[in-house]
């Protein structure tokens, strides 16, 4: 399996993701996990036109996401982006091994308490991580790779 970085970012594929992390894993592929989005063409549209040119993005729901990880190989340097924690959590307990998680922007809203300055955390967004993290994955926020690293753990 090639999947290189698996990150939560609710703004999907934007400035950052574009030119800090696709290039410092090389990525030739984002492969968006998301029920809503995996049904919603317009929104797949407006991503696949904002990508670079060569970029190629798939969509999948979580349940055909877990599928495919069971039984088709990713081959092309893959990086997956969640929208949740716990669209990430169905994929480990369906059987993706994921050592490292990074989290970039999760907005905020009335439901939930900003932690960080890109990071706002529900009741039910910190149910899921802890999942992940007893499940042994490391979560860190880190917006750009140059930033500094914070565990997200000191805020469940």
């Amino acid at each position: 399996m090639s999947i290189e970085f698996v990150r939560i970012d609710d703004r999907l594929v934007h400035g950052q993701v574009v030119t800090t992390w696709l290039k410092k894993y090389d990525i030739e592929q984002v492969i968006i996990v998301n029920d809503s989005i995996s049904e919603d063409k317009t929104r797949q549209s407006i991503l696949k036109i904002s990508a670079p040119v060569g970029l190629k993005i798939v969509f999948f729901s979580v349940s055909r996401f877990v599928e495919i990880l069971n039984t088709v190989p990713i081959k092309k340097k893959t990086m997956v982006i969640y929208t949740n924690p716990k669209d990430v959590y169905d994929c480990i307990a369906g059987g993706m091994v994921l050592e490292y998680l990074n989290v970039g922007q999760m907005s905020k809203t009335d439901d939930n308490e900003k932690v960080t300055g890109g990071v706002a955390l529900g009741a039910e967004d910190k149910v899921y991580f802890q999942k992940i993290v007893d499940k042994g994955t490391r979560v860190e926020i880190q917006m750009v790779p140059n930033d500094k690293i914070t565990r997200l753990e000191k805020y469940l």
